[in-house]
């Protein structure tokens, strides 16, 4: 900075100061006391030959005249006299006010003497001088403004220096700082991308820039900033980041490949091999999930970390017996440990067990009453029994107390009771489809209506008790949507709308409602539109607004939106419909009807694509 080399020069290394000294002794003593008093005066513009003779040793004397009382303040600031230090360096100044170090010298001694009005009057006048201004020369006068409190100023002149040096770290880093208290994110997240790859990418600013993506819906860049520190650290927290980030978009494919990146780059953390294996089962890779969790119990079997998720994924393979074997190895190592119990109870319903269903299902109840599911299924077991007496008692228990939570509670069972229901005919189906709908049983649809209807009762009762909770809300209204009451669900969706204008679900939910009714479709296209500025990966909520645009008739649009969907979740036989029907719509039959046979693959039961087909 030039300030800096005013002050290195010390005794006489200015050059411009070093001139004065061919003079003679007297003529300069001379000059020394009779300038001491003259005012700083310019040389005319033209002047005949001795006259510019004469400014230039009058030029001369001042600059020796500067340079003496540079001097003299810098013996003061020695002796600890700056006040005087500084008197001596505006009679410095005034006898060269052309110099632009020993300017910007003089604003560095009135800005530290707290004189910001006369270091601002300086500071500008410097600017003016012949030369270019600097980065450090903007910062000067920037920070002169910012003292003052003159933030608008300030930031004026913070900008000037970023763009003639965006590598100063110190300069980003307040500029980044000043933006941020005056709540300017875009202006605070524009200047955090020059500066963090200057200071390595520590954690805690890297994470904040995230949220500040977030915050202005930049999804996309959350994954680049993650990847990139990842990338120039080497730090697996920053690739444990980009995990979370992709899990929370549902982008699985993705997901996995980080996780496969951090276990091959770490491979004594183990906890990452147990990540890659769930992340096979997201990813929908049913032989490799398998693998990779046998691979982990085959380095320490007795670890219940692996054991566990490979037991559940037995379960969910239908291989049962073997399911069932490592559950009971884990319920003698950890006996009060209600999952294990519930699993085993849940196997024993697979394999047509009563006395170890029954059993195990209640030992979870009573190791842990508050898990709805546990309720869920032991009374789904006594319906399927035959015994619907037996589970109505054991709902009507489980509501003891019959505060507000109680009844929520009872609620969600009761819906769950009725999805069970709904899974058994769904299976029941799939065992036999070709036969009619109207030839299956019908008593499993009427005791899953009845059971949703008392689920709907309790969540009324609840928000009787409680008021506009937003969790009661969402799941009322979730409840009537599936009971087929949409327009009662859509009014409940809009109260909580009004409640939590930020929940994606929520918007999405009454965006897609409304669409299917085809009423009030641009209040629908808002929701959508900023549900998807929060998750704008998220698969459902294009699909939604593809449905829209179907809806309005503009197919190539909605073919756009679908396919983004697809992308996203691509075994999903309600989005795969939509996608059909527009392809349809574009009058491409070939590819709307290989949309109807993979849905037949994935849901034999379907009835619209068994029609399409057949």
């Amino acid at each position: 900075m030039r300030i800096e080399t005013a002050r290195q020069r010390g005794n006489g290394a200015d050059p411009r100061f070093a001139g004065a000294r061919l003079a003679g002794l007297a003529g300069m003593a001379a000059a020394l006391l009779l300038g001491a008093c003259a005012p700083a005066q310019r040389a005319p513009a033209q002047t005949s030959a001795p006259e510019a003779k004469k400014a230039d040793v009058h030029n001369e004397q001042r600059a020796f005249i500067a340079h003496e009382f540079f001097l003299r303040a810098r013996q003061q600031e020695m002796e600890g006299n700056d006040a005087v230090a500084l008197s001596y360096y505006q009679i410095a100044y005034e006898y060269d006010p052309d110099s632009r170090d020993l300017c910007f010298l003089l604003t560095d001694k009135l800005k530290a003497a707290g004189k910001m009005d006369s270091a601002q009057v300086t500071g500008l006048r410097c600017l003016e001088l012949k030369g270019k201004p600097d980065s450090r020369e903007y910062q000067a006068v920037a920070e002169i403004y910012l003292r003052k409190g003159d933030v608008p100023s300030a930031l004026a002149y913070y900008n000037k220096a970023v763009a003639l040096d965006d590598q100063d770290k110190d300069l980003l880093y307040t500029l980044a700082t000043l933006y941020e208290s005056l709540k300017d994110i875009p202006k605070h997240v524009e200047v955090m991308e020059k500066l963090l790859p200057r200071i390595e990418y520590p954690v805690r600013l890297v994470e904040k820039q995230g949220q500040n993506y977030r915050l202005l819906g930049k999804i996309d860049a959350v994954a680049s900033l993650y990847r990139t520190a990842w990338e120039k650290t080497s730090n697996p927290l920053f690739g444990e980041k980009l995990a979370s980030f992709y899990e929370d978009q549902e982008m699985y494919a993705s997901l996995l490949g980080v996780l496969k990146k951090l276990a091959a780059e770490n491979p004594e953390n183990l906890h990452y091999e147990l990540q890659k294996a769930r992340a096979h089962i997201l990813a929908g890779n049913p032989d490799s999930d398998m693998m990779a969790y046998e691979v982990l119990i085959k380095k320490n079997p007795e670890e219940r970390e692996f054991l566990s998720p490979y037991a559940s994924l037995l379960f969910d393979r239908g291989k049962y017996a073997e399911a069932r074997e490592i559950f009971q190895k884990l319920i003698k190592a950890q006996p009060e440990n209600p999952i294990y119990h519930f699993f085993l109870g849940s196997i024993g319903m697979e394999l047509k067990d009563r006395a170890l269903a029954e059993a195990e299902l209640k030992k979870a109840i009573d190791l842990d009453g508050k898990v709805p599911e546990y309720w869920a299924k032991l009374a789904s077991f006594w319906i399927r029994e035959g015994q619907e007496q037996k589970a109505l008692e054991l709902l009507d228990k489980m509501g003891e107390g019959k505060d507000w939570y109680a009844c929520y509670i009872q609620g969600i069972v009761f819906t769950q009771v009725a999805k069970k229901l709904e899974a058994d005919q769904k299976a029941v189906s799939e065992a036999k489809p070709g036969m009619a709908p109207a030839a299956r049983d019908t008593g499993i649809a009427f005791q899953s209506k009845r059971f949703r209807e008392q689920g709907v009762g309790y969540f009324r009762k609840a928000l009787e008790l409680e008021g506009s909770n937003r969790r009661v809300l969402f799941e009322l209204g979730v409840a009537l949507e599936q009971l087929g009451k949409r327009g009662e669900s859509i009014d409940v969706m809009k109260k909580l709308v009004k409640l939590d204008s930020a929940d994606a679900t929520i918007l999405n939910y009454l965006g897609y409602m409304l669409v299917e009714e085809n009423r009030e479709l641009d209040y629908a296209a808002q929701l959508i539109d900023r549900a998807l500025i929060f998750e704008p990966e998220n698969g459902a909520f294009l699909d939604s607004r593809g449905w829209l645009y179907y809806k309005k008739q503009d197919f190539p649009k909605a073919r756009k939106c679908i396919e983004q969907a697809v992308a996203h979740i691509p075994q999903d036989t309600t989005i795969l419909e939509h996608y059909a029907l527009i392809l349809e719509k574009l009058g491409l039959s070939d590819l709307a009807m290989e949309k109807w046979r993979q849905i037949l693959k994935l849901d034999p039961t379907h009835e619209l694509a068994h029609r399409k087909v057949n």
